[in-house]
């Protein structure tokens, strides 16, 4: 296994090879953000620009105005906390900059609040113009960088530490923007992206024990199909979002306004981090926050008992 971020470390090397246009501006941590591997490849086009994400978004709008498909790696919650750089330079000039937000969610662990990638999808989701993608395993992360590298909307590509399975099929393709149904069921559509799809498969077992058959839907990259959402939701009638991130904001609000406006009655509910994040242990931040295994059965069993209730 390995995280998101190896496995765009690698596939950046390989689009690189075919898009002669794709450059690096990076900030100080190419080691964490794994684009030191196009820096061996590709040392002309890699430009390092220091602990300066500010600056960096400013050179990386530069050279994607000159034509360059721009890559400006660091820390998620360090890169879109520069929010007012951001939307100056690349939205308001719709500049083709992809922003990677790496360290995603709760699992930098002790490093803490302070570097914790859980607010970066409330911030990006405000700017129109950009597209968000978040891949669950390394065929998804491969798929992404070939759709990204064959456009130049501006784009934040989110990417986690931990290590994570494989998730998808052979016969897996990604189209932008369309939910990912990892499994079907059908008793609820849970809908998650990024390492938490990885949780929710193992908590499979748990969930069937209480007699729970779920479908996972994978919602990895945004603005999400709205056509799509509601068909999942008319076919469920009752939808659960879990996500590594606050619980305002993320794609618990992107589904909350399409199934508002949908005429029939969609029963709602979801589960993040609620407040600004600990310092601890992976493992044991997401006991705490009810983000394992056990944890986010426990809320999806909670939430399917209760709707039974009001019956």
């Amino acid at each position: 296994m390995k995280a998101t971020r190896d496995w765009f470390g690698e596939a950046l090397v390989e689009v690189a090879g075919e898009h002669d246009d794709v450059v690096v501006v990076n900030c100080d941590l190419g080691s964490a953000t794994k684009t030191l591997m196009f820096k061996e490849t590709f040392p002309e086009r890699f430009f390092e620009c220091g602990i300066a994400e500010a600056n960096s978004i400013g050179v990386a709008s530069g050279l994607a105005q000159e034509g360059y498909r721009p890559f400006v790696a660091s820390f998620g919650h360090f890169l879109t906390g520069k929010y007012l750089e951001i939307f100056q330079s690349v939205g308001l000039n719709d500049s083709g900059v992809v922003l990677v937000g790496t360290h995603a969610g709760l699992a930098i662990g002790k490093d803490g609040p302070t570097q914790m990638g859980l607010r970066d999808l409330a911030l990006m989701r405000t700017l129109h113009n950009v597209q968000i993608l978040h891949p669950a395993d390394g065929d998804e992360t491969r798929q992404m960088l070939g759709y990204i590298v064959d456009n130049h909307r501006p784009t934040y590509l989110r990417l986690c530490r931990q290590p994570q399975r494989e998730v998808h099929g052979p016969g897996y393709r990604f189209v932008f923007g369309e939910p990912d149904v990892i499994r079907r069921g059908e008793d609820l559509a849970v809908f998650t992206m990024g390492g938490m799809v990885e949780i929710l498969l193992d908590s499979l077992p748990l969930l069937r024990a209480e007699g729970i058959d779920p479908t996972i839907v994978n919602v990895s990259s945004l603005p999400v199909n709205r056509a799509s959402v509601e068909r999942l939701a008319r076919e469920h009638r009752s939808v659960y979002v879990v996500e590594d991130h606050f619980v305002k904001g993320g794609i618990s609000d992107e589904l909350a306004r399409i199934l508002l406006e949908m005429e029939e009655r969609v029963r709602f509910g979801g589960w993040g981090v609620e407040d600004y994040g600990q310092a601890a242990s992976p493992a044991d931040l997401y006991e705490r926050y009810e983000l394992d295994v056990q944890g986010v059965a426990a809320r999806i069993t909670n939430f399917f008992r209760d709707r039974d209730r009001e019956r």
